[in-house]
């Protein structure tokens, strides 16, 4: 009799977690049909109700299953150990040297003796707290590294490597081709580099509107081991962006578990919008590398209680404000998801995260001091950036309406839809208007936001659900009228969005592994003859339905990476490709610089100057050269007047192919004269060089 019971309770199991299979299968079915819907440019209900009965559906049929790690203490099933800050003297004493530092930044300049008393202050502030919690800790590491143990890699390790390789073969293959050309902005950060490389270490970056500039740091530090270059800038890039892939597992981890660190860290190693943001060159890839850093250290200090965790938070926080204008709404997301967690839920011996969140924000405040006092004494050119989009957005600009309530609410659908209907639409970033995920991760996030807003008050999932929400305003706030959405201002949400992008495949997991459960560990046998004429052979596999469930998941998270990397191969290196600037990859400036290059005398090289044609930054900066020392632009040919007076026996005079009268004028002066048309793919004429001669 209780045999029987236990089997039918074995069958009542197994249908009741195969009816939860059949429901996430119909979750994916609406999700898939949606998404296609969008893919066809049909932006109407057909596309987004199946979305909300997806999402829907999920929530409430998975809403009971705890993925998250506990956010307290006492919710783990262990004591709440309080921690009070020991020596706060040697502390307080150590932030105040780092701010008298400061006093020696003047003018705009980090100089040696005020770098020595800041980082060193905050050098001594985190090592007395690391080693006042960590001191026998740290010896046992100590002695394992000397220890004679031979290294090894985990499982985990090992997984987590691959994912990056993968991730760093899509960042890097073809990097000193695609993109080939150098856009607006990146020469400015040719020429900041390069004033570092010099010895010219400012604390901001006043050119190009203003720009915070630990990017330009970096590339710096990458140019002295390699020619500082259109190439060593994208590499700079490139490589923080292969970091924050491993980032991102240390935030998944944190917040979920492995699974969940692993399939994100898989999700971005493969995502469009971050290898775009990877390739360009620009300092917006620090962003979302920075925010991830911030979520985690955030986590990680709640759940720890240590002081040395809340500093090291407020660390990544002071260095984020030196990334990118952005990353200030993840700043204020850190405060603005703990009060939300005392709202939802008292946190244990609340009292004692007072002194540590004030030890986070001031750790913060003096990592960020130098630039806060240049914003103090130069807040016009420290606010010059955000002032201009303040007056677009708020119609100071002749013929830019001003944005009212409706418009903003439009801004925010049209922000929401970046993720699955249309995105940017500069080529210089973009596929003109395409979505900016990927069609997996799409489908997934819909479901794993859907499945975080029912459990919202759990574990550490607001924090998560803050982060995602705040880094999405910048974009929606910046927005002028009718404008797509920006890759660059929301680039901070693709570390939260892919976590919560992984989290359906878990769910899913966890099911498949509940119902192999209910199976013995082998109950199935296959057996194989191969027989011949005198002889025969019998290979028997005997395996279970348990084991089959057990590497299901594997299996489905494999494919749907695959599907993944095989669109975003398919969306870079060839769609991508064909509309990058001039046109299908090919750069006016850098054939231009090629051309130069090939005359050989910089001194008798001349360019006609023709509106919207070229940038004259680029040109510099493929010849390597530093802007303004070498000025080789003209705007009109005068008879007898420099430039082409000067030619005495040869030169090189470049021409937009429109620019018909200064070709005659060339002809009439230089009765001697070679004349070549360089032309874009497709026969569209790019410039002319005319070799001239006395």
């Amino acid at each position: 009799m209780s045999a029987t019971f236990c089997r039918f309770s074995e069958w009542e199991e197994r249908r009741r977690i195969a009816l939860s299979l059949l429901i996430a299968a119909l979750c994916l079915v609406f999700a898939v049909f949606a998404q296609r819907r969008l893919d066809r440019e049909l932006i109407d209900y057909s596309a987004f109700v199946p979305y909300g009965v997806a999402g829907t559906l999920f929530a409430l049929a998975f809403g009971d299953i705890a993925l998250e790690k506990a956010l307290y203490p006492e919710e783990a099933g262990h004591p709440v150990l309080s921690r009070s800050l020991r020596s706060i003297g040697v502390v307080a004493i150590s932030l105040a040297l780092a701010l008298v530092g400061c006093l020696n930044f003047g003018g705009n300049r980090f100089r040696l003796l005020g770098l020595v008393l800041w980082a060193g202050g905050l050098f001594v502030c985190l090592s007395y707290l690391y080693i006042s919690e960590r001191v026998t800790a740290f010896g046992r590491r100590l002695t394992g590294i000397f220890s004679s143990k031979p290294l090894s890699i985990s499982r985990v390790g090992l997984v987590l490597g691959v994912i990056t390789l993968v991730g760093a073969a899509l960042r890097l293959y073809g990097l000193d081709a695609i993109p080939a050309d150098i856009g607006w902005d990146l020469p400015y950060n040719y020429t900041d580099a390069l004033s570092i490389l010099r010895g010219e270490y400012r604390i901001f970056f006043p050119a190009n509107q203003g720009r915070e500039g630990l990017f330009f740091y970096l590339i710096a530090l990458v140019a002295r081991f390699a020619t500082l270059s259109h190439f060593s800038i994208k590499l700079t890039s490139a490589l923080v962006g292969i970091a924050t892939i491993p980032a991102l597992y240390l935030a998944g981890r944190k917040l979920f578990d492995t699974s969940v660190g692993l399939v994100a860290a898989a999700l971005l190693a493969v995502n469009r919008w971050h290898i775009v943001l990877s390739r360009s060159g620009f300092r917006v890839i620090m962003l979302p590398l920075f925010t991830i850093l911030l979520v985690y250290a955030a986590v990680r200090a709640l759940r720890s209680r240590s002081p040395f965790d809340f500093a090291l938070a407020g660390l990544t926080m002071g260095l984020g404000l030196y990334t990118y204008t952005a990353f200030l709404f993840a700043a204020v997301a850190v405060p603005a998801g703990l009060v939300l967690l005392s709202l939802i839920k008292r946190p244990p011996n609340w009292r004692s995260l007072v002194p540590l969140v004030a030890l986070m924000l001031g750790v913060a405040v003096v990592v960020y001091a130098p630039l806060a006092r240049f914003a103090i004494e130069h807040p016009d050119q420290y606010l010059r950036r955000i002032g201009l989009q303040v007056q677009l957005v708020g119609g100071g600009v002749p013929e830019r309406p001003r944005v009212t309530l409706p418009l903003l609410l439009e801004n925010v659908r049209t922000s929401l839809l970046m993720y699955h209907a249309y995105g940017d639409s500069n080529v210089r970033f973009n596929v003109p208007s395409a979505r900016h995920f990927g069609f997996v991760s799409g489908v997934l996030l819909v479901l794993g936001l859907a499945y975080t807003l029912r459990r919202w008050r759990q574990g550490a999932n607001v924090i998560l659900l803050v982060f995602f929400i705040s880094l999405i305003v910048p974009m929606t706030l910046a927005m002028l009228p009718r404008e797509m959405p920006n890759v660059f201002r929301a680039a901070g949400t693709i570390g939260p969005a892919l976590i919560l992008s992984a989290l359906p495949l878990l769910v899913l997991s966890r099911q498949l592994h509940k119902l192999g459960a209910t199976y013995p560990t082998s109950d199935l046998v296959a057996t194989l003859r191969l027989s011949s004429s005198d002889e025969a052979y019998e290979f028997i596999l005997r395996t279970g339905r348990r084991g089959l469930l057990a590497v299901a998941p594997a299996l489905i998270a494999g494919t749907l990476l695959a599907v993944e990397f095989r669109e975003t191969r398919q969306f870079y290196f060839h769609e991508f490709v064909q509309v990058l600037p001039d046109k299908q990859n090919v750069s006016i400036a850098k054939e231009m610089a090629r051309q130069i290059e090939a005359y050989g005398d910089l001194s008798s090289c001349y360019i006609k100057v023709w509106p919207h044609w070229f940038d004259g930054r680029a040109l510099q900066v493929y010849l390597r050269r530093q802007y303004g020392a070498w000025n080789p632009e003209f705007d009109r040919f005068i008879p007898g007047q420099p430039p082409l007076s000067t030619i005495t026996e040869g030169g090189l005079v470049i021409v937009h192919p429109d620019d018909t009268a200064g070709l005659e004028f060339i002809a009439q002066e230089f009765p001697r004269h070679a004349t070549a048309v360089h032309v874009l793919p497709g026969g569209t004429p790019a410039f002319i060089t005319v070799y001239v001669e006395r």
